[in-house]
């Protein structure tokens, strides 16, 4: 099983820190638009140990680009491409993991406890017969994003969506909840879950030999903002089904082209 790696679902947000990169979030995407015409460029490399259901598999993804753009005060353009390799029972194989186009719309700012909400849409681009990764057919994921400021060190995110692999006949539902922790003006931290329901059972998601409605996903991360245009960050996920048979780090960077 091949998971896309989830630092780049990290957000841009400007505070009363003035800093370019302020709370982070992990698979749970953050509401916050790029402002307009600000090219963001994210990317990483992680590494996946995988032995869930009797898999014996190592990936490592060689790259992972997410491009946003600001097209308005109120809309962003993504584009993201993934080079990945595996190595399964002693066969190397690698190529595009993934490749995708989207948008998230800003919703509502927020206002008396109320949360700040967006929306993302993505399509998922198929590859050919000979791809190992990439779907045969197109993909969608539709999220409603949100967020609230809890303290001035803390805010909580939560995202809700339903997604088409391209692969499977049914969607998955999606839902993640994170929290998140600002101390300095430098540093950022966060904890989630994050989690998928299929109402048809899914082998990869099960121990051996049994299927499962739910893939149950935890994940912890950090970030460091170098400049105020660059901020490094790294992250670790854990699979509450098998939890001792999965786990996925990485690192990465977020900078500001423009």
């Amino acid at each position: 099983m091949f998971v896309v790696p989830t630092f780049l679902c990290y957000y841009s947000k400007c505070t009363s820190r003035d800093c370019l990169f302020a709370r982070l979030s992990g698979a749970t995407t953050g509401p916050d638009i790029m402002p307009q015409w600000s090219i963001d460029w994210e990317t990483g490399s992680s590494y996946e140990w995988n032995r869930r259901n009797g898999a014996h598999e190592h990936t490592w993804t060689i790259n992972t680009s997410l491009f946003r753009l600001g097209l308005t005060t109120n809309v962003e353009l993504r584009f993201q491409l993934d080079e990945s390799a595996t190595l399964a029972s002693q066969k190397l194989y690698g190529g595009i993991s993934n490749a995708s186009v989207g948008t998230k719309i800003k919703v509502f700012e927020g206002s008396k406890g109320l949360p700040k909400t967006a929306f993302l849409g993505t399509i998922l681009l198929p590859g050919s017969s000979q791809s190992h990764y990439l779907p045969k057919h197109i993909g969608v994921q539709s999220h409603l994003l949100f967020e609230n400021n809890i303290t001035e060190f803390f805010s909580i995110g939560y995202d809700i969506g339903v997604e088409w692999s391209g692969e499977t006949h049914r969607p998955d539902i999606f839902f993640g909840a994170g929290l998140n922790f600002q101390p300095t003006d430098r540093w950022c931290f966060f904890i989630e879950s994050y989690n998928r329901f299929n109402s048809e059972k899914q082998e990869d998601w099960a121990r051996p030999g049994h299927r499962s409605h739910f893939n149950c996903m935890g994940e912890t991360g950090v970030s460091y903002i170098v400049i105020p245009r660059l901020q490094l960050n790294m992250y670790n996920d854990i699979c509450f089904n098998e939890p001792f048979k999965y786990v996925n780090l990485g690192v990465g960077m977020a900078w500001l082209l423009h």
